[in-house]
């Protein structure tokens, strides 16, 4: 009796390395797996032996793999053994050192072929999520195009949108490509949803933030606006290094978790270093709302005036410390 076996080596992260289809008569000689050149079935691992083990077909049609008497043998569903038949292999798989060989044989009954639906709707939800985060991010450009400058709009809007277009367009290429090298696919659509979702969900989120502290004169709304766009961001780092790298979930969440810390403590650091240079700087609580928007009383003429008188001691305070700074 003789079948062909198809037989795929996989690298430590599963990810294949080649393929090949081989006969195998029963009572004939043995498939022979190895580091060795001369052997059936090459495998390029430190930690398997030169020759490392035999495939051979039993007249019953049984599949045996047999240890050649190495020093690691093979290692199957986490327990070394030095034998083991083809049909005990969960999945087919049997690990040979580092890596990982998956069999199965011509005589092997197939499952029906499955109906692929999903992955219609995952590509146009893909696309339904750039496109909506495309547009939320346009509306957002043209919106505090309108706030700032109504009279020149459309230059505004169109200059805005070329630098967004080139910040994010570096971005999502930078992952494509990355995806391309590690994976071996180019993963534009689901990139894309991530990329510019992230973009407008973070570009709204510190505009409805804004327009918060001033419509209820709570300052800390800031500190949780920034905690949700930390989440924003991480959850948006978290996706492409999922898509365009083979990390498992917990080391892609530390990496998400970790970068936007790091990233928001430089920030920070870098924003107050250049303020404590600058004794004219004044940073606005809000952005400039209509007054109708705001929710809270204002203050009294004599306490404006006396946060007023504050505020140039604290300006006066500054210059003269710059001074100082200049002459040490």
């Amino acid at each position: 009796m003789d079948a062909v076996i198809l037989v795929d080596v996989l690298d430590a992260h599963r990810a294949m390395i080649s393929r090949q289809r081989l006969p195998l008569a029963a009572g004939g000689p043995p498939l022979v797996i190895g580091r060795n050149v001369a052997c059936d079935i090459v495998v390029n691992d430190p930690y398997a032996a030169a020759r490392h083990a035999e495939l051979s077909l039993d007249p019953d049609g049984s599949v045996r793999v047999t240890d050649l008497n190495t020093v690691n043998g093979l290692i199957l569903m986490g327990e070394r053994v030095r034998r083991a038949m083809l049909a005990d292999l969960e999945d087919g798989e049997i690990q040979i050192g580092h890596s990982h060989l998956r069999m199965r044989m011509s005589t092997d009954s197939l499952v029906p072929e499955r109906p692929d639906l999903e992955s219609l709707r995952s590509r146009h939800r893909e696309y339904g999520a750039t496109f909506a985060g495309a547009m939320l991010c346009i509306g957002f450009v043209g919106f505090r195009a309108w706030a700032r400058a109504p009279d020149n709009v459309p230059l505004a809007t169109a200059t805005s949108l070329l630098l967004g277009a080139a910040v994010l367009g570096a971005w999502l290429f930078l992952w494509v490509l990355l995806g391309r090298a590690v994976r071996s696919k180019w993963q534009w659509s689901r990139t894309a949803a991530v990329t510019l979702g992230a973009a407008a969900a973070t570009l709204w989120l510190a505009w409805i933030t804004d327009v918060a502290v001033f419509a209820t004169g709570v300052s800390r709304l800031t500190a949780y606006g920034t905690l949700l766009g930390l989440v924003i961001v991480g959850t948006a780092l978290y996706l492409h290094v999922r898509i365009a790298s083979r990390l498992h979930r917990l080391p892609a969440a530390a990496i998400a978790c970790v970068v936007p810390l790091l990233g928001l403590a430089g920030f920070v650091w870098f924003t107050n270093q250049r303020h404590a240079e600058d004794v004219n700087h004044i940073t606005p609580p809000t952005g400039i709302y209509p007054p109708s928007w705001s929710r809270h009383n204002g203050i009294r003429p004599d306490t404006f005036l006396e946060e007023s008188l504050d505020l140039r001691d604290r300006a006066d305070q500054k210059v003269a410390d710059a001074r100082l700074r200049a002459r040490q």
